[in-house]
């Protein structure tokens, strides 16, 4: 696989959101008071946390001619993400998502339905675009977002395969869009597609039916991902190769917001992997990189972290890394 530091761009695809985080942490959705008006969506965190570790970043998918679309394209730009890719389009406005801390995680709701971004089809792909890549990434909800977003993906992901590019794959399950054959089917055969992948260990018990972590990830490398990650929230990350399996405890940060940190862990987990890091400090960089994410309110533009960051974080040896 290729360095992360050509000029092959990785290109993650997907929507782009404005989200709206509370000032206060116990504001409520239902309740009046102050938000922070913030950049968002899954694959455009992805992008712009590969841009803050020293990757060249681009990002694929539609925004409108409204004012938070440009907000959200500028922010990009400022974060060193390429947007020369993103389909500037008349035919709808930007979604919204609205977050609340409960006791037991994050509460979103959404305004997207029929948003600019879920409008991303294929007639929008450049195959050129894609086929020079150093590796794609895209989430699994964005199956189930609209059939031309559906339609996208699946087309840039057999656009990778026929030229070689890697494919990254965040499941990012829902399980309330989950009820369906059809959607569980589109989600497995987006696993077989895949070369890197990065589940939850909750996901990946989901997707496997299994439960001990070293079984599952026998399962998964046996459907097709060379390099898999299961991220366990404050308990660290499994890691494996298909060889060796490195298992990195939980970092003793200040959780301040989780916002991104599963996408800024996806988005190390492929800059090692193009980087050519062995299993160890792949485990450490990406476990380094999504705990610092979480030290800070937010994501784009507040709370990504950099790799000199990282780096720092690293040297303090700052979990245990166990190998088998």
């Amino acid at each position: 696989m290729e360095h992360a530091k050509t000029g092959r761009p990785f290109i993650s695809i997907g929507e782009l959101l404005v989200e709206c985080i509370p000032v206060e942490p116990k504001l409520r959705i239902c309740e009046e008071g102050a938000i922070i008006k913030t950049a968002s969506g899954s694959c455009g965190i992805v992008a712009c946390a590969y841009a803050r570790l020293g990757g060249n970043a681009a990002f694929f998918g539609k925004v409108g001619r409204d004012g938070l679309s440009d907000f959200v394209y500028g922010a990009l730009k400022r974060e060193g993400v390429d947007v020369s890719h993103i389909v500037v389009s008349d035919e709808g406005q930007i979604g919204l998502s609205f977050v609340e801390y409960l006791e037991n995680g994050r509460n979103f709701q959404y305004y997207r339905k029929n948003s600019v971004g879920s409008r991303l089809s294929p007639a929008d792909i450049d195959e050129t675009f894609i086929a020079g890549a150093s590796a794609i990434h895209y989430a699994g909800m964005l199956l189930e977002v609209s059939p031309e977003m559906r339609a996208a993906c699946q087309e840039c992901v057999r656009i990778a395969r026929k030229h070689g590019v890697p494919v990254s794959f965040d499941p990012n399950i829902r399980k309330e869009v989950m009820g369906s054959d059809e959607a569980r089917g589109r989600l497995l055969e987006a696993i077989r597609s895949a070369d890197i992948i990065a589940p939850t260990l909750d996901e990946a018990r989901f997707v496997t039916g299994l439960d001990d972590p070293h079984d599952i990830l026998r399962e998964l490398h046996a459907w097709g991902p060379r390099v898999i990650a299961l991220t366990c929230d404050a308990n660290g990350a499994i890691v494996s190769d298909g060889k060796q399996i490195v298992t990195a405890g939980g970092i003793d940060v200040p959780a301040i917001d989780p916002t991104g940190a599963g996408d800024t862990f996806a988005a190390a987990l492929v800059y090692c992997v193009l980087q050519g890091y062995d299993l160890e400090r792949t485990a450490l960089f990406c476990n380094c990189a999504g705990s610092l994410a979480v030290t800070k309110q937010g994501s784009i533009g507040r709370a990504l972290p950099s790799s000199a960051e990282v780096e720092a974080l690293m040297l303090q040896n700052p979990c245990t890394l166990s190998l088998f």
